[in-house]
């Protein structure tokens, strides 16, 4: 019984307190709506890369999509979200500095790749929504470049060390071949003919690989391609009033609440003190 009177006291307390919670909701409110037209309109613009993988038959191809291969496109993520990138992106768009290319990279390039996914998001904000587009283009632009030319390289490695190797094999096998065949040790013979037969299948092996690597240069590697270069953004992406006016509320709505939960209880405190006091005095003045 008693719970359930303070209950219903406290209930009528929140009651005739609705005035503080309704004054600090509309406070916050306004404090939000102001913030939000002081604030400065930014707009986000995102370029789409897709990344093919490599061609049928490549190891790479087979784990295509599993969790493992997944995991490792993110290194075109960091490709394209690289310092020296962003600086040659900067300075190409001739766009306005006031901080280091860091701390300006922070907040305005934002490079993700979708859950489970081959796709690679280039995001740009900044004030201007043309700038922001053509930054989140130029950064893809530039990845897939990068990307590019990252592939051909390798196989230029490639093919310079399967031709590194035919060359050393073959030049071993020319002492062997021009070595005079004696007929009275036919223990060396037979060791130089065998060592003879093992170059020429070296060389026959290098010869495949160097094929190989020149029938697959181009395809061992995934393939970046921008199937969504991203449009003007017509609308900002932040200041976002409805998301500070639902956290304002929010916020003013507990902190009044607390307040006027803490009233109480210290109101109830208060009233309760001389309850507690009387029962001592009137022991007191028995004792007398």
């Amino acid at each position: 019984m008693p719970e359930s009177f303070e209950m219903f006291r406290y209930l009528d307390h929140l009651r005739r307190r609705w005035p503080v919670i309704a004054v600090a909701v509309g406070v916050a409110v306004a404090l939000a709506l102001i913030a939000g037209s002081i604030l400065p309109a930014q707009y986000t613009a995102t370029a789409r890369i897709l990344i093919e993988s490599p061609a049928a038959g490549d190891l790479r191809a087979s784990m295509a999509v599993s969790p493992v291969y997944l995991d490792s496109l993110k290194s075109y993520a960091i490709l394209a979200s690289g310092d020296r990138l962003f600086a040659d992106a900067v300075e190409h768009l001739h766009l306005r500095r006031s901080r280091s290319i860091e701390q300006m990279k922070n907040s305005v390039l934002k490079v993700t790749i979708p859950r489970s996914t081959k796709v690679l998001e280039v995001g740009a904000t900044l004030p201007d929504p043309r700038q922001a587009q053509a930054l989140a283009h130029y950064i893809a632009e530039r990845t897939v470049a990068l990307a590019r030319d990252m592939a051909l390289e390798a196989d230029r490695d490639a093919l310079a060390d399967a031709q590194k190797q035919q060359d050393e094999a073959r030049a071993q096998l020319k002492p062997s071949e021009a070595a005079p065949v004696n007929s009275a040790a036919d223990s060396a013979n037979a060791i130089r003919s065998t060592k003879t037969e093992s170059l020429q299948l070296a060389i026959e092996a290098a010869q495949m690989h160097l094929q190989e690597i020149r029938s697959t240069a181009g395809y061992r590697a995934e393939r970046l391609k921008i199937f969504d270069p991203g449009v003007v953004p017509e609308r900002p992406s932040s200041p976002n009033i409805p998301l500070i006016l639902l956290a304002a509320v929010l916020v003013a709505f507990t902190a009044s609440l607390v307040y006027v939960t803490l009233e109480f209880n210290y109101r109830l405190e208060k009233s309760a003190a001389p309850r507690a006091v009387a029962p001592l005095a009137r022991v007191k003045n028995l004792n007398d």
